[in-house]
């Protein structure tokens, strides 16, 4: 993981494979052996001492000299990585060359319809390009040669990289090095099996947001882990600033880690997890002081989706679908202020044809920000003033925007008494004609709100049951129909957001669930509710967010989901389906 992924033998290697480097594997001086008997090379001595590709300082390990002592200490608390037998199918890269000597690096099996990929960071299959006698050995094990391993060894065929990564005059430290991942074909064993059949697989997952929960494990060498097992941390992770990646603190991680993977929910009875990123990225997955309790990872989104659609098929990659894998963020506040952002709703408040985004904060400041109409927000204003206490605190419950009773789109407020409020009137100059949706005290059991595109009210009430108002009006709540009885999973749903996602007609209802699982109900309108899709699986860290559905991107089409986390990093899903959140960008760092 570290900021010297790279050795400068290494670099030397690189440079004179990129003036003619491909997506797939180039030539190198010798021809790569390819089949079982790559493996011969590779005795018990020649992989304990094969160095990381990219060994330098404190990666190394202990007593690393000079970058050794740039490194600082780790902030208090940092938990540090424990050593043991790793599972089944991450592993460790072995490959050698003339100018880089015999290197090693991590990588972890990926389901596929071959059986046969394995995922790491680009910076270590690039060496493998220009290099000979390539395996990867599952579960890695010194002392024993690659044919005694448990697993055997599995020879390199193939090597995918994205091409803009290859091509950029600085994929270390520029906008690049956000696509630092690479997928590597391998063929089969000396007993014939292919890698999946053998080791079994992880899930190659679409990166949720900045906040998960993942096990990150890897291969260091060196003298911090003599034994040369894997090592393995369960850690939060949280967005690297201003970067389109990842980032986890926890002690351990030198050089020999890169493309170690970060698993969200592991299940080890089952030996089954979801990868969500690599140790890669920023200066190869950590930082320019080399600490080891610091990595890094790629965001996993449509451009590693569309890598792995081409290593699948055996072709060259596209050229790529974005041209900035690096966002910046696009509202000008911090973290800590949207930390108190407590309550989130959109609508065509502007009248301009398009969803603008309204804030409740916790301390009473309610604030509008308008759409610029090309994907951006832009600069707010303060409806009502912070410190109001009619809004501060837990006052506000929930709120809700859409066209209730037809026309520009109003704020529906549900306040901790009871109370019901429309606002007809929302815009830069505050939130005006106010009026009650019912009588005082009878929406005192009622939890959250939704508004759907008709113009109908969603609610659901404490004991989980939910219902549907159409026929709202500012003064009369129109009539009910039960969405659902009273239950104990919508009892302990913490959000509901109304938009439509899915592609198909009505509303698309997306519930958070008590243990961050969402699920989301297409079509659920006057009908009834929608059949139940997981959108995405149980997580921690969608636990106590904020979120709302909304048009937020240019060019119509399906709502984009915005999520607001518990630290106050603030995240836009664009164009969501029912499959999963896909891409996702910075909108508060």
């Amino acid at each position: 993981m570290t900021s010297s992924r790279w050795s400068r033998s290494l670099a030397v290697a690189v440079a004179m494979a990129a003036c003619g480097a491909t997506v797939t594997m180039t030539t190198a001086q010798a021809a790569p052996k390819d089949g079982p008997e790559a493996a011969h090379y590779w005795t018990a001595e020649r992989m304990a001492a094969a160095k990381p590709v990219e060994a330098k300082g404190a990666r190394g390990g202990a007593g690393a000299g000079a970058a050794a002592s740039k490194a600082v200490a780790a902030p208090k608390g940092t938990p540090k990585g424990t050593f043991g037998d790793g599972i089944s199918m991450v592993g460790t890269f072995f490959s050698h060359s003339k100018v880089a000597g015999n290197t090693s690096c991590t990588g972890s099996v990926i389901h596929s319809a071959g059986h046969d990929l394995v995922l790491t960071a680009a910076h270590c299959a690039r060496g493998m390009q220009q290099a000979t006698d390539r395996i990867f050995v599952p579960q890695y094990r010194k002392g024993l040669d690659a044919a005694k391993q448990k697993f055997g060894a599995f020879p390199v065929q193939s090597v995918f990289i994205d091409k803009r990564w290859l091509k950029a005059a600085d994929n270390k430290f520029g906008p690049e090095s956000s696509l630092d991942f690479a997928f590597i074909r391998v063929g089969v064993n000396d007993r014939k099996a292919k890698i999946e059949d053998r080791t079994g697989s992880l899930r190659l997952t679409a990166t949720p947001g900045p906040v998960n929960t993942v096990r990150v494990l890897g291969y260091p060498v060196g003298s911090s882990n003599p034994g040369q097992q894997a090592i393995s941390c369960t850690v939060p992770t949280a967005q690297y600033k201003g970067w389109k990646q990842l980032q986890m603190l926890c002690g351990g991680y030198y050089g020999g880690v890169s493309g170690g993977p970060w698993i969200a929910n592991w299940d080890a009875k089952r030996n089954t997890g979801d990868v969500i990123g690599i140790v890669g990225g920023y200066n190869g997955g950590g930082d320019r002081a080399d600490d080891d309790w610091i990595s890094y990872s790629p965001v996993f989104d449509g451009e590693i989706q569309n890598l792995y659609q081409a290593a699948v098929a055996g072709q060259d990659p596209a050229d790529g679908l974005n041209t900035t894998p690096n966002p910046r963020p696009v509202l000008r506040e911090s973290s800590g202020v949207w930390r108190h952002a407590k309550q989130l709703a959109a609508g065509d408040f502007g009248g301009q044809g398009r969803d603008d985004l309204l804030v409740a904060f916790d301390d009473g400041q309610v604030s509008l920000y308008p759409n610029d109409g090309n994907g951006g927000l832009g600069k707010d204003s303060t409806l009502k003033e912070e410190n109001n206490p009619y809004w501060k605190g837990d006052k506000v419950r929930a709120i809700a925007g859409g066209p209730i009773g037809g026309g520009r789109a109003k704020l529906a407020v549900l306040w901790a008494g009871g109370k019901l409020s429309l606002f007809g009137d929302v815009g830069p100059s505050g939130l005006r004609k106010e009026t009650m949706i019912g009588s005082y005290g009878e929406w005192k059991n009622a939890r959250k709100i939704a508004i759907t595109a008709s113009g109908d009210l969603i609610v659901l009430w404490k004991d989980g049951e939910l219902s549907l108002y159409s026929g709202v009006t500012a003064t009369g709540k129109g009539k009910e129909k039960q969405l659902r009885p009273k239950n104990s999973e919508f009892a302990g749903a913490d959000a509901l957001a109304a938009g439509g996602f899915s592609g198909g007609s009505g509303t698309d209802l997306l519930v958070r669930l008590a243990d961050g699982q969402l699920k989301a109900y297409p079509g659920t309108g006057r009908g009834g509710l929608g059949p139940a899709r997981v959108v995405q699986g149980a997580n921690a860290s969608y636990t106590g967010t904020a979120m709302v559905l909304g048009g937020f991107t240019p060019g119509g089409g399906p709502d984009d989901l915005i999520v607001r986390w518990s630290d106050g990093e603030t995240s836009r899903y664009d164009r969501p389906a029912l499959s999963g959140l896909g891409d996702w960008s910075p909108l508060v760092s």
